[in-house]
């Protein structure tokens, strides 16, 4: 005989950016969930009211928040969010990652251990075999300070981690309020925000667990907020955010934050003699003679090295800045 979970009340966020299409289609699959959640919010950033109108002509039961914060302010998006939901466990969806049916009766299923003060599930991107891909090694912070996903990953159980996916996360509302809220300042892309709420709840003693049977479907909308996903951008942002992360978190004589130095670096050294061998005797990484086309092309992956560099560069002045924040904001910062 199964015994029925305690009924926990949810209070779903979605955060959002000048993506009125997506919206409505999140909210619609909210809809024809088997259970609704005690509430809905939609916390809207757009320069115009295109998000607006949608939720006043047709979801009026969701409660809509507006603010001129700006792009590259997803952290701070989710504070409001946060201030504003009265469930037990706050739940943060993308605009475009769409529920399933059964999404909310399985994230409370997952919050009947008192003992689970974050839940978050599996996104399915729609790849082959993304289902088994790091099957072992979702959301883990490794020894040298960087951090893995694979949260498409379906290990058929919950298990323990140590950070989620911003898609699809939540947490019990006291467990944010203890740590202080949500912290910003993790500007362009916002890489890594999610994991800063994640890695101070799991440094003061919190439990995290991903539960795959929590699922959205990620549709990965185009940005909004400029760039392509995964282009030099992205990966100057996601080094800076990265040591700032570290830095904030963890205090600047963590390990993991020199750790993480030396790897990086390590990689940039991989990168130019890649280049040098292309370019000095045309042999490509696989020690095979490379084309033509690929010898004239190849100074091109010096430019990533370049950004990645600069972007380790600037994660110490931010760092500097956001450890400034925290401690005016009352935020322990190590």
């Amino acid at each position: 005989m199964t015994t029925t979970p305690p009924v926990t009340t949810v209070s779903v966020v979605i955060i959002t950016f000048a993506r009125p299409q997506y919206v409505a289609d999140c909210l619609s699959h909210l809809d024809e969930m088997t259970e609704r959640p005690h509430q809905v919010i939609v916390v809207d950033g757009s320069p115009d009211d295109r998000t607006r109108e949608l939720i006043e002509t047709q979801h009026a039961g969701v409660d809509y928040i507006r603010h001129s914060l700006g792009r590259g302010t997803m952290p701070e998006s989710r504070q409001l969010g946060l201030a504003a939901a009265t469930g037990e466990v706050v739940a943060f969806i993308d605009d475009d990652a769409y529920v399933a049916r059964d999404w909310l009766v399985q994230l409370t299923r997952a919050y009947a251990d008192p003992t689970v003060s974050g839940v978050g599930g599996r996104a399915d991107n729609g790849r082959p075999e993304e289902s088994t891909e790091g099957i072992g090694s979702i959301g883990r912070l490794l020894p040298n300070g960087d951090l893995t996903g694979y949260f498409a990953a379906d290990p058929q159980r919950r298990v323990k981690v140590d950070h989620f996916l911003g898609a699809n996360q939540s947490y019990r509302r006291t467990a944010l309020e203890a740590i202080g809220g949500i912290r910003g300042n993790y500007p362009g892309t916002c890489l890594r925000e999610e994991s800063d709420t994640c890695l101070r709840l799991t440094a003061t003693g919190h439990q995290l667990i991903y539960d795959p049977r929590v699922l959205v479907r990620h549709v990965a909308a185009p940005y909004q907020i400029g760039g392509q996903r995964f282009d030099r951008r992205y990966l100057y942002y996601s080094r800076r955010n990265h040591v700032m992360l570290l830095a904030r978190v963890f205090g600047w004589r963590t390990p993991y934050l020199r750790r993480y130095y030396v790897t990086a670096l390590q990689a940039q050294g991989h990168y130019f003699r890649l280049v040098t061998g292309l370019i000095g005797k045309g042999i490509g990484e696989d020690g095979n003679r490379a084309s033509l086309s690929r010898r004239l092309t190849s100074p091109i992956i010096l430019t990533r090295s370049v950004v990645e560099v600069a972007g380790l560069i600037a994660g110490i002045w931010a760092a500097l800045d956001g450890r400034r924040r925290d401690r005016r904001a009352g935020v322990g910062t190590p």
